[in-house]
């Protein structure tokens, strides 16, 4: 179940003003309206809390002023009612219109206080969450994921900006330890790019692309500097880039959050995590540490706020000392893997108690700012279930697959049958060969069937069985893009008859959850071939490849079961 909400849309009011506009419907008949001036604060604060080192003074007097203008006696009453109404943590969520980033940019939200006490920490609040309230693009389709679980590390550490990030092998080291604790070692897969003999690659832009183009990523982590460059157009702010190596210079290689945004839009990772600044800066650096933890605040957010394949990016509002940013990565993985599997928002919580518990001031664990879409946790689903098998030839017919469904969709539908044979025979070769190959391990299979079809209508998606397998109960779910929604789903003929109730739950865009019950609460064989069928409703758009996946498959009692993908073709006309 998601966790409810206490939601503050920022819009534009009258004159210099704001107007703040609470909904709580979650939880109770909260829906009010308010207007206030924007806020100011002193240059100098602000720059001795980005600084990394703000004093204990400092930090309280910038809490006490954030949290006065934004929740004042109005919003503080009612997020008093919300937090006294609600049976689980809740999320607050601050939902800006594009025309108030700008002047939202420089208020740490983070350090909001509700009483005494900071509300970031507070035991009944999971996380303040930061997302659009009127989005300029629909988030770009996120491909199903699944185990293994990816991670790509990058540290960069350009001579110029005084070559002193520290190396990331131990961090690297510490998530395999991770997941060795968890029996998932062969199943998490670190990648590192970095000027550290024995890497898998320097940290440039062109290595970063290079991977990204390799294999699908889960989560993509940055070690380094970020700043903010002018756009050189009128009065438009800054734009927020990372500081990339450059092969054979000392240089930096400054490459924008829009440069980035487009990468991902077209390799998506869900999961962005932007280390900002993380030398021991003095002088020169130390003075310009402000505007680094602005560049990294900025591209996460340009991540979330633009179209690109990210759905949760976190980036720092201030500088972290060395310590600090491995503290609470460390504590961000720790959770991940293994105290709350897959849930984002938790693990940046995580992090901030470790921070807060090794020294309250300066608050670093008020750096990380949470940047989202609109997905739910957790966000990496994947990791609450036990991986299923693999096997090494599983990835080449992927690629086979993929390559015969681009080539389908781009076959016109008005063409005769025959054009379109090649593709479907080398498609059904790869599917015998795939469901052979598991038969032959003995572990059954759970897919969907492809399809061809038109933009605009509504399918009917069959998922199927092959194999024996006796359970139970047998819990999972159908993913797909969240441009196309769930419209119905119902049993097969075939699963009634073999003693089986299905349960669906199609509220949540881009997945059909699924849970199969024996009616005797005894382990009875599921029949082999359709279990059930979902209806999808599909975009107006073509040509296109939309993927179908079965994964988080959990069956009682255990026996191994493979979830395997398939795809939705849609060419033109």
């Amino acid at each position: 179940m998601s966790a409810p909400e206490f939601v503050v849309d920022i819009d534009p009011g009258r004159g210099a003003t704001i107007r703040l506009s609470v909904h709580c419907s979650d939880l109770a008949p909260i829906d009010d309206e308010v207007e206030r001036p924007l806020p100011s604060f002193l240059p100098a604060d602000l720059d001795e809390l980005r600084s990394g080192s703000c004093s204990e003074r400092i930090a309280e007097a910038l809490a006490e002023q954030v949290s006065g203008w934004l929740l004042h006696d109005d919003l503080r009453g009612h997020l008093h009612t919300a937090l006294n109404a609600a049976a689980q943590p809740i999320r607050i969520i601050l939902r800006p219109h594009p025309d108030v980033i700008p002047d939202l940019a420089d208020i740490p939200f983070e350090l909001l206080k509700l009483d005494t006490d900071p509300l970031a920490l507070q035991p009944r609040v999971l996380a303040i969450v930061h997302t659009l309230h009127e989005r300029r693009a629909a988030p770009a389709p996120m491909p199903p994921q699944s185990w293994p679980l990816r991670i790509l590390l990058v540290r960069t550490n350009p001579a110029d900006f005084g070559g002193k990030v520290r190396p990331v092998f131990p961090l690297r080291d510490h998530i395999l330890e991770i997941a060795r604790a968890c029996g998932l070692q062969d199943v998490v897969e670190v990648t590192t790019l970095s000027s550290e003999p024995g890497a898998d690659g320097p940290a440039t832009y062109d290595a970063l692309r290079a991977a990204l183009r390799a294999v699908s990523y889960s989560l993509f982590v940055y070690f380094g500097h970020a700043d903010l460059q002018d756009v050189g157009i009128g009065d438009l702010p800054p734009m927020g880039v990372l500081q990339f190596e450059r092969t054979g210079s000392p240089l930096a290689n400054p490459i924008r959050a829009d440069q980035l945004r487009m990468e991902l839009q077209n390799r998506p990772v869900p999961v962005v995590l932007l280390a900002g600044c993380l030398t021991a800066a003095s002088g020169a650096a130390g003075r310009q540490s402000s505007q680094w933890t602005r560049g990294s605040r900025s591209v996460a957010q340009a991540l979330i706020y633009g179209e690109s394949g990210v759905r949760c990016a976190v980036g720092m509002r201030y500088r972290l000392m060395e310590a600090d940013a491995e503290l609470f990565i460390r504590a961000f993985f720790r959770s991940l893997l293994k105290q709350t599997p897959g849930d984002v928002e938790r693990a940046v919580r995580v992090g901030r108690e470790e921070l807060f518990a090794q020294n309250p001031y300066p608050p670093s664990w008020s750096s990380p700012v949470l940047f989202r879409t609109a997905s739910a946790e957790p966000l990496l689903d994947f990791l609450r279930a036990a991986p299923g098998p693999t096997d090494p030839l599983d990835e080449y017919d992927e690629v086979l697959r993929r390559e015969a469904w681009r080539a389908l969709s781009r076959l016109p539908l008005n063409l005769p049958p025959e054009v379109r044979v090649f593709s479907g025979r080398l498609l059904a070769l790869v599917e015998s060969a795939f469901l052979g190959r598991w038969q032959c391990k003995g572990i059954p299979v759970l897919w969907p069937a492809r399809l061809d079809a038109k933009s605009g209508e509504t399918v009917r998606v069959g998922v199927h069985q092959e194999g024996a397998l006796r359970v139970t109960s047998l819990d999972g779910r159908l993913t797909f893009p969240d441009a196309i929604a769930a419209q119905a789903a119902r049993s097969s003929p075939a699963l009634k008859d073999s003693g089986f109730q299905a349960l669906f739950t199609l509220e949540q865009p881009g997945e059909v959850r699924f849970r199969l019950r024996s009616h005797t609460r005894a382990p009875a064989a599921l029949p082999s071939g359709p279990l059930f069928e979902v209806d999808l409703a599909l975009p107006a758009s073509f040509p296109a490849v939309y993927d179908l996946r079965t994964d988080c498959l959990e069956n009682e009692p255990m026996q191994l079961l493979r979830g395997w993908s398939n795809a939705i073709v849609v060419p033109p006309p």
